[in-house]
């Protein structure tokens, strides 16, 4: 893609190209002078290479569409308005606050759609009304209102507030231990430690990183597990006796271990030379 877009999508000129293209992945947003010179850009950038083909989506109500922003005109003004796409399939549906998992997920959970819908937003009111679709989207998944309006008001003051940065001139060593989550007994278990670890050793960076506990996938297995000797596809290595002493062989098959080794040309086969 890049390629093409180099040497033929924008390198010649002609009076139909974009004065804005930029381009994800497969994802293009462009921008024209005039509505009529779309199509023959479109059937234009179709006729340089047949196996890569593009269609075309204009704007709706003066908004269009790029990945998970939307981008629209106003008028008597240069700069559009971003704001955060929602897409028609988006059912709102995140884990339930009540969910077992710990508490630093579901913050971690909202601080980063916070901050993703703070980023896009090209204005306060934007980035407000935005901030109120996503509220709204947490309460119906049992989260509370006042937990959200806690982690807005922590990102807020993170950006704002000032930082004073203090220069430490010991090396703080890192440290992380992994627990599986238990509910609350870890949150409690993980206090104790660190307040231990900052009292006697107060250069560490100490952290606690909890997991998912025991499961039913991960105590039963869904297939069963098939022998070594019938597997395909490996790669074996093994001591050959008859090579001489102290010699090996490494090898490869496409069909099972059994064969390779006991079938009537195996390695191990009595009759085998």
């Amino acid at each position: 893609m890049a390629h093409l877009e180099e040497q033929h999508f924008l390198k010649q000129v002609m009076t139909f190209n974009p004065v804005f293209y930029r381009r994800y992945v497969d994802d293009t947003f462009a921008l024209f002078t005039d509505r009529d010179h779309v199509d023959p850009f479109l059937a234009f950038i179709n006729s340089v290479e047949p196996s890569i083909q593009f269609d075309v989506e204009h704007e709706t109500n003066n908004t269009l569409s790029f990945l998970d922003i939307n981008v629209s005109r106003v008028s008597n003004r240069l700069y559009p308005d971003i704001s955060t796409r929602i897409k028609p399939t988006d059912r709102g549906l995140f884990y339930n606050f009540d969910s077992f998992v710990p508490s630093s997920f579901k913050n971690n959970l909202m601080s980063t759609l916070i901050f993703r819908v703070y980023n896009i937003a090209s204005s306060y009111s934007i980035f407000h009304d935005n901030l109120q679709t996503l509220k709204t989207k947490f309460i119906k998944n049992g989260f509370p209102g006042f937990s959200f309006d806690a982690a807005t008001n922590h990102f807020l003051s993170k950006q704002y507030e000032r930082n004073d940065n203090i220069i430490s001139t010991v090396k703080q060593k890192r440290v992380v231990i992994v627990l599986p989550y238990l509910g609350p007994l870890s949150v409690i278990l993980r206090r104790k430690i660190a307040g231990l670890v900052n009292k006697f050793y107060p250069t560490a960076d100490f952290k606690v990183i909890f997991q998912s506990g025991y499961s039913l996938r991960r105590m039963f297995s869904y297939k069963d597990k098939i022998p070594n000797k019938c597997l395909t596809g490996v790669v074996y290595y093994t001591h050959c006796e008859k090579c001489g002493p102290g010699k090996a062989y490494i090898g490869k098959i496409k069909n099972t271990l059994f064969e390779r080794f006991y079938a009537s040309n195996g390695h191990l086969h009595p009759n085998s030379k």
